[in-house]
């Protein structure tokens, strides 16, 4: 689970939203993963990874951020953690002997919900609201407003006039006045302001070192 376009997002999300629930097998290694490292899990679904192997997976979607850390382990997901969710979901299948579950080289991974839940709010403000904040602010030194992944760049013509904004406050007061628009669209209340935060940055510098490219400055 990569994006709020990927199929166990929207699963999930209609589970957070209380339009459907977990069944079984799942709702058992759901509770018990919950209560194992105390975190909330919303979702838990079996596939087969992609590639030439096409491995069982087991997805373990949490709901926040903080709590699928508790599954990394460096730069990695921590793998007696998997091998344990993995021997828990076989305890659990090998009740019923005719599961129809394909185990061999089963592995674990694991997301969080409420990342993707927030840059599903941020991207549906339209090109409309970001115009109308533009005309808003009404600062003629203002370029664009760029988004991605979440992000928020308030992007100027020049690296003095970064340097200037930076400098007399305009910065909280434009992430306000962006935070404003988001919230309308945070359908789970995840959203928080002290924990938001826009970027300040020129078409300078976007011309000089990115060669004018939004896949390279993004990159």
């Amino acid at each position: 689970m990569i994006t709020a376009y990927d199929k166990e997002y929207k699963a999930t999300k209609r589970i957070k939203q209380g339009k459907t629930s977990l069944e079984s097998p799942f709702d058992e290694l759901a509770e018990w993963i919950s209560a194992t490292w105390d975190v909330v899990v919303l979702n838990v679904v079996y596939d087969h990874a992609d590639g030439l192997l096409r491995a069982p997976r087991i997805q373990v979607i949490l709901e926040y951020q903080d709590h699928a850390q508790k599954f990394s382990k460096g730069f990695n997901f921590d793998k007696k953690k998997q091998k344990a969710i993995a021997k828990k979901f076989i305890e659990i299948i090998k009740k019923q002997p005719e599961h129809g579950y394909d185990i061999t080289g089963l592995f674990v991974v694991f997301s969080a919900f409420d990342q993707i839940a927030k840059e599903e709010a941020d991207e549906q403000i339209s090109d409309l609201e970001i115009e109308a904040l533009k005309a808003q602010i009404a600062n003629a030194d203002l370029w664009e407003i760029s988004r991605c992944f979440g992000g928020v760049t308030f992007m100027f013509y020049t690296d003095k006039q970064v340097a200037k904004y930076e400098q007399n406050g305009k910065k909280e007061l434009y992430a306000r006045k962006y935070f404003s628009i988001l919230k309308r669209y945070d359908e789970f209340s995840y959203c928080s302001f002290a924990d938001f935060d826009i970027q300040f940055d020129s078409k300078e510098n976007f011309d000089k070192n990115y060669e004018s490219n939004w896949y390279y400055y993004y990159k």
